[in-house]
């Protein structure tokens, strides 16, 4: 669970650097995974963080412990924008329940009043079947996760094109 989050904070800080923004319009991301220390922690919990890179299992105690640490951790969230999950496909039976319930309840908590915009990604969900038919199914099981509808159009997919003469090959 700890790799993905490490590596989209590597993912992170190289997009960030290459983009070339002044300071004071880059955005502020960290990670809380269990595997920082108290003063990352801390750091978190007093600095707001644009973007937080977390797993199910280390939300689910943000969301559940009584540290005071973890509850401003959690009212810094409020009013959330965004939800995004990454590898929608490893979602599925009880653990899919069980994140599709939590991410209800972080829906409840900090985005009363709005609808946080909810992004999904996932390189393998789909692979048979027609453009239409894979979008569907994508959008299926995204609509289930959130607790919210997510609509066709919305699925984004990628189709190769060959770079090269299948001839030369």
């Amino acid at each position: 669970m700890n790799a993905l989050a490490n590596s989209q904070m590597n993912e992170l800080e190289k997009f960030i650097e290459q983009a070339g923004l002044p300071e004071s319009l880059r955005p502020t991301f960290a990670r809380y995974t269990g595997q920082e220390d108290q003063d990352e922690r801390d750091l978190i919990r007093h600095s707001k963080p644009d973007i937080l890179l977390t797993n199910f299992m280390m939300l689910e105690l943000l969301m559940t412990r009584q540290s005071e640490r973890d509850r401003q951790v959690i009212a810094n969230a409020e009013g959330l924008d965004y939800i995004v999950l990454d590898e929608l496909h490893t979602y599925r039976g009880r653990q899919g329940a069980d994140v599709a319930m939590l991410v209800r309840r972080l829906r409840d908590r900090l985005c009363q009043g709005k609808n946080p915009i909810c992004i999904g990604t996932s390189a393998t969900m789909a692979s048979e079947g027609g453009d239409e038919t894979k979008a569907a199914a994508v959008s299926a099981v995204a609509s289930r996760l959130f607790g919210t509808a997510i609509s066709n159009d919305a699925v984004i997919d990628e189709s190769l094109e060959r770079a090269t003469d299948p001839k030369r090959a």
